[in-house]
């Protein structure tokens, strides 16, 4: 089940209401699985995974509640929105894979499908920048506490940008893995 409901995509990017959900559903497993996961760790993703499906996010409250609401929904919706203005392009159907352009209009411009798709990116960035403000600040045990097992993600060994989740091995410059040194 996904954290996020199709109406809160439409209402907070400029996705149309007549897409199908079908088109962007399985972005929003991947914006929780590559993006959210690695920012909050496994334990509290986890907690507000579990309390979310439980009643539907009725069942968070207080600082989980105000992170949902203020944090999580914008940077499932930005991710995804970008990703979708990526994947939209290409049709893969049972009688092959085609470019999605309407039949009585043109296409939009590859450029400017990418300038926008920059936007909600960066979007989505700050956003997570400003959730770990939060989550240092609000001392939620799940983010400050180690995870239960070794293979857990802890949101304090790992860097992320635009979705992209770089292990910190202690002491390598973020750059060495991006080409920038």
């Amino acid at each position: 089940m996904s954290l996020i409901t199709s109406q809160q995509l439409k209402n907070r990017t400029s996705i149309g209401g007549n897409v199908d959900a079908d088109k962007y559903l399985h972005l929003i497993n991947d914006a929780e699985s590559f993006v959210l996961l690695p920012a909050l760790g496994t334990a509290l993703y986890n907690k507000i995974v579990t309390d979310y499906n439980l009643n539907n996010p009725n069942n968070l409250s207080g600082k989980y509640l105000e992170l949902y609401n203020n944090y999580i929904v914008p940077i499932i919706c930005y991710t995804v929105y970008a990703d979708y203005l990526r994947d939209g392009l290409i049709l893969a159907q049972n009688t092959g894979i085609y470019e999605n352009t309407p039949d009585d209009k043109s296409g939009a411009d590859l450029s400017n499908v990418q300038y926008v798709e920059k936007s909600y990116r960066s979007k989505a960035d700050i956003q997570i920048e400003r959730m770990e403000r939060y989550l240092c600040d609000k001392n939620l045990p799940e983010y400050d506490n180690s995870q239960i097992n070794d293979y857990d993600i802890d949101p304090q060994d790992t860097q992320t940008i635009s979705g992209w989740w770089l292990p910190d091995d202690g002491g390598t410059p973020l750059g060495k893995y991006l080409d920038l040194d």
